[in-house]
């Protein structure tokens, strides 16, 4: 399912000069691009690495997805977003799968921390959707040499190097500190 991707760029590597609340390091930005028939989408990846192996990832389409407040055309927004196929994950997902290989091979970094995001019909962000089917991705990804955890209340998952259960818990820890300092 995810043996496809798109062509990818890295388009930018900054480092963190002055920002005073986040501790990241580094960050990768990293560009594709979504075609069919009736659209192009442009996606921005964004990888943070942090002290100590960190990493976290974060991607989202450059394109306004939310109807306007008073916009008589919010319906055809939603059945656009249905015909485009905008979020089914198969491409989008083989791309983002292809750029964490790339980065683990560029940093040698192996652990991973994502937050996933409710949908627009979900009312709180805890045990959503998407974290349910990332989670399951990316335990059928990883999972030779990692273990895949989560944390329903704030759809958290953690993607960690087989370790010590004492050092998985210090690097979930690190990593739910990271997550409030971006939130």
């Amino acid at each position: 399912m995810f043996n496809e991707s798109a062509p990818y760029k890295l388009v930018q590597v900054r480092k963190n000069k002055y920002s005073r609340h986040e501790t990241f390091e580094r960050e990768f930005i990293y560009r594709f691009y979504r075609h069919n028939k009736r659209s192009c989408i442009k996606y921005i990846v964004s990888v943070k690495t942090y002290a100590g192996g960190l990493l976290t990832l974060d991607y989202y389409p450059k394109i306004n997805l939310t109807p306007k407040v008073n916009s008589l055309d919010d319906i055809q927004d939603l059945r656009y977003r249905v015909l485009t196929r905008q979020n089914s994950f198969g491409v989008i997902g083989g791309t983002i799968l292809d750029i964490m290989a790339d980065i683990t091979a560029a940093t040698g970094f192996q652990n991973w921390g994502f937050l996933a995001a409710n949908l627009p019909d979900e009312t709180e962000n805890a045990n959503n959707k998407r974290y349910k089917v990332y989670r399951e991705i990316l335990k059928r990804t990883f999972y030779k040499q990692h273990n895949v955890y989560g944390n329903k209340e704030n759809s958290a998952i953690f993607v960690i190097k087989e370790t010590k259960d004492e050092d998985a818990k210090k690097i979930i820890k690190r990593y739910e500190e990271i997550f409030e300092e971006t939130n």
